[in-house]
Order: structure tokens, then C-alpha cells, then sequence
């Protein structure tokens, strides 16, 4: 069942059985949608419940719990960086995860969750620049986005801002537990300075401010003071000294938090 929450006009964040979140964003002539969840609820049908306007499908990036609903849709983006990222993590070991992960949250998954297919999406391309950053800007009918391509959580990852209402839609490049550790994730202090950099550059741009945020791994807007802060808590000092975390894997997975917000980062890629 898919829970929505209507933030802004035009602006749905939608939650789906997993847990995982998504946006809806809607102007008067096209809408987009902000990734899909894990794709056991047909996404395509609850958003035409939401829409009549044709919708695009972005991807954040390539991990099985933002596009594996992708399956609903016969045309998706994402971007270039992550197309191999999105090839691995629809294969049949991840869904068969995704599948025991399903069952032991009590979700029922689909019939065809392992066979379904799922076209390969199409490469977005980025004319313009934001900062450093590539990026293009939508007009969705009197409602703009620009789409920009931050590299963070994987080397592909895209986030949106709408500058009507000083939103920023940060997919996994921030989140209430931010993960930097995996082996395609940049290095922290990397990523650290990208967000600063793109925080800076948008309202430089935009002559606003950056007032909320959504992440993809909660449901509700959250205020963009809160991001800055916890960037700004990021200092060099404190990912040096954080304790490690046992993730698992074979990888020096360290964290450091700030209130309810944590991160966790691959301690090796930053200290030698």
C-alpha cells in the first residue's frame, strides 16, 4: 500500500510497502517521477490515480530499492554513470534478496517479481551546468526543475531542485543514515564538499534559499538548515577520528553522527 503526502502544490512524496520513498512532480502540462521504489505495488496505476499528465521516469541512481518499479514502465533516465550499477542490481541475486527481504517485512511480492523485465532505462543528458555539475532544466508548465548529476552515494546520482519552493530532492546523496561506504561511493570528504558546492550554487543561482528537503528514505519534508548543518558537522577532524562500524563486509566502514542523522563512509578511501 502507498502512502502520499502532499508537500507542495504539485509536489506528491509517495512511500511505498518497503518503506522507501519517492516523488511525484507535477506542472500543468507533464509530471516526473522521482524514482519507484521497490516495485512490488504497480506504481505506474497508484500515480495515475495521482496524474493524468504524462509522466518521466528519473532515477536517483542505480540501487534495486529506487528502480526495481521501473519494471511498471516501458521508458525510464538515469544517468550514464550508473547503467552498469542498474544492470547488476536487477539481476536475479538481488531480486532473490529483495524477494527474502519482502517476506520478512510480511510484503507480498508479485507473482513475476523474478522474471519481470525491466528495460534498460535511457541515458539523461545533461546540456547545461550547474557549478561543476551537469545539468538541465524542465519546464513541467509553469513549474520548473533542474536536474543535476552529483556524484556521491554512487558515481551517477542525480538529485532535483524546484526553485519555487526552495526543494531539494537529494535521492541517496543524503539521507537520515547517508551511506558512503560502498565501493562506487565517493570519498567522503569528496562528497562533502559536492553537496556544499551544489547547496552554494543554486542559490547563488536561484537568488533563494534552499528551505526543504526530501529524502528518499523518509517520508516527510525536512528543512534545508538541517542539511547544511550536518555538512557543515562533516569536518575532516571528526571523519578521521570516527569510530568504525561493523557493516558486514570487508570494508573499514566508519561513522560519525549528528542528532538523528548518521554517516556512514568507507574510512579507508580518506586516510591512508
Amino acid at each position: 500500500m502507498f502512502q502520499a503526502n502532499k508537500v507542495f502544490p504539485g509536489v506528491t512524496h509517495i512511500t511505498d510497502s518497503m518503506g522507501v520513498s519517492f516523488t511525484l512532480i507535477e506542472g500543468s502540462e507533464r509530471a516526473v517521477l522521482f524514482d519507484t521504489g521497490y516495485g512490488m505495488e504497480d506504481v505506474r496505476a497508484y500515480v495515475g490515480t495521482l496524474t493524468a499528465r504524462p509522466v518521466t521516469v528519473l532515477l536517483s541512481h542505480g540501487h534495486h530499492d529506487h528502480m526495481l518499479g521501473a519494471r511498471w514502465f516501458g521508458k525510464t533516465c538515469l544517468c550514464e554513470e550508473d547503467m552498469e550499477e542498474f544492470r547488476e542490481r536487477t539481476g536475479e541475486l538481488q531480486r532473490t534478496k529483495v524477494m527474502r527481504q519482502a517476506a520478512e517485512q510480511g510484503v507480498q511480492a508479485p507473482a513475476d517479481f523474478m522474471d519481470a523485465e525491466i528495460p534498460m532505462p535511457e541515458a539523461i543528458r545533461f546540456p547545461e551546468k550547474t557549478a561543476s555539475f551537469e545539468s538541465r532544466t524542465e519546464d513541467l508548465g509553469g513549474l520548473e526543475i533542474r536536474i543535476i548529476h552529483v556524484p556521491g552515494h554512487t558515481p551517477g546520482s542525480i538529485v532535483v531542485y524546484v526553485p519555487a519552493y526552495g526543494l531539494l530532492l537529494t535521492g541517496d546523496d543524503w539521507n537520515p543514515c547517508t551511506w558512503m561506504w560502498f565501493p562506487t561511493s565517493m570519498r567522503a570528504d569528496g562528497w562533502r564538499e559536492n553537496m556544499k558546492e551544489l547547496i552554494e550554487a543554486l542559490e547563488a543561482d536561484t537568488g533563494g534559499e534552499i528551505s526543504a528537503v526530501l529524502c528518499s528514505h523518509q517520508p516527510m519534508l525536512r528543512k534545508g538548515k538541517e542539511l547544511k548543518d550536518f555538512l557543515a558537522y562533516m569536518t575532516d577532524e571528526r571523519l578521521k577520528d570516527a569510530p568504525a562500524v561493523d557493516m558486514g563486509a570487508p570494508i573499514d566502514t566508519h561513522h560519525v553522527q549528528k542528532g538523528e542523522w548518521t554517516l556512514l563512509f568507507d574510512r579507508a578511501k580518506i586516510v591512508k
